[in-house]
């Protein structure tokens, strides 16, 4: 299916607009050219609840409010045809649900990549059990090669430009203390991708630069999980990645990561 241009807007809750302070409670995706405009919200307020507390919130009306914006866009979205009568319609907005600005994206499948973004940004939970799950398959992989001696378990560091210890699952001894992190770059928008990768890249950078008193020299390496028809995103990242002394494989590279350290990992005591 060919690639069409999309913009997709966050529904969030914002119970003052003075503070600027919202909960994402739905996503909306337009793309003219398949003459398609929907929203998908929050069959629940556990969001609002997690950010907000429970009290002082009017759960009747705030419902109504959500069931209302995917109806008034199912009877009306017809006659919304460019990004600019989109953005008229955000303006009008003035309850309880704002609506973001339209960001650009890439679509082949409307329906399917709502429901992507629905998941990617707005049920929070989904993400973290993906990360749990990504560990756990790294470590799956990595004991099956049987590499458990020259494999250390639940590291903790100092970063020292952030001054906070973090915890890496995984990690091995070549010369330097090769620090083992599974990442997830999964964004729909390749953008959003290269947001996570500077995170990584600034705190590997400064671990390659910083000795630590116990492990020594450091290095750090992120495999990755990219989107199964993201072309773009791996090269990028990468590119971001070698630029501050980080080591980049993507899960369909685990065997060249394994190779390695069966190649070059010392055993540990």
């Amino acid at each position: 299916m060919k690639l069409s241009k999309g913009y997709y807007s966050l529904i969030q809750y914002c119970p003052d607009l003075g503070r600027l302070e919202a909960a994402n409670m739905g996503v909306l995706l337009f793309c003219p050219e398949r003459h398609f405009l929907k929203a998908r919200t929050s069959g629940n307020n556990s969001r609002i609840i997690h950010f907000f507390g429970s009290e002082g919130h009017d759960w009747v009306r705030l419902n109504a409010f959500k069931k209302g914006l995917e109806d008034r866009l199912a009877v009306e979205g017809g006659e919304i045809r460019t990004v600019e009568q989109l953005e008229r319609f955000i303006a009008q907005r003035a309850n309880l649900l704002q609506i973001t600005w339209p960001r650009p994206m890439k679509v082949t499948d409307p329906e399917n990549e709502l429901e992507e973004l629905f998941k990617e940004l707005v049920a929070g939970s989904m993400h973290r059990t993906s990360t749990r799950t990504l560990k756990r398959f790294l470590g799956e992989k990595l004991v099956t090669a049987g590499l458990e001696r020259k494999i250390r378990r639940d590291i903790r560091v100092t970063v020292p430009v952030l001054q906070k210890e973090v915890e890496i699952p995984f990690g091995f001894q070549n010369g330097r203390f090769n620090l083992i992190n599974p990442v997830r770059f999964e964004a729909l928008h390749p953008d959003n991708s290269l947001v996570t990768a500077c995170k990584y890249a600034v705190e590997g950078r400064s671990l390659y630069e910083n000795p630590d008193p116990q492990l020594g020299l450091l290095q750090l390496v992120v495999v990755g999980k990219f989107r199964s028809k993201d072309q773009e995103s791996p090269a990028r990242v990468k590119r971001v990645l070698q630029d501050y002394r980080v080591t980049l494989f993507r899960t369909s590279e685990l065997p060249q990561l394994i190779d390695e350290i069966r190649r070059t990992g010392k055993e540990f005591g």
